[in-house]
């Protein structure tokens, strides 16, 4: 159970992070081919108002969710009982719990981190 949550913790802000960076990388082309903006005024502006702050917290955040949706996950998994139909009950709590604790743990990381 342990490598699976750790995996969890570390996976999910490595998806983060280069969803980040596809994400800079879209509004890049986006805004130079489509819409016109000068490249290297996209990515000055971009770098001028791209803080640590938000990468950081955001991995931060990440890494926090990664470890309740793995623990949840192999929680609820682990004490499933009744064959298929049980392990589709698990998947639905655990789905369920996962959510509420992320809802949870943002609203009181957003209030620690900013």
């Amino acid at each position: 159970m342990v490598p699976r949550v750790i995996a969890g913790t570390i996976a999910v802000p490595a998806l983060v992070l280069i969803a980040d960076i596809i994400g800079i990388f879209g509004g890049f082309l986006v805004g130079t081919y489509k819409l016109g903006f000068n490249p290297a005024g996209y990515l000055g502006q971009t770098a001028d108002y791209l803080h640590a702050i938000d990468v950081e917290s955001g991995l931060i955040k990440a890494a926090v969710f990664g470890f309740i949706i793995a623990l949840m996950g192999c929680y609820h998994g682990y004490h499933s009982q009744g064959g298929a139909q049980g392990v589709g009950a698990a998947t639905t709590y655990s789905v369920v719990s996962a959510s509420i604790l992320i809802l949870l743990f943002d609203s009181a990381l957003t209030s620690v981190l900013f």
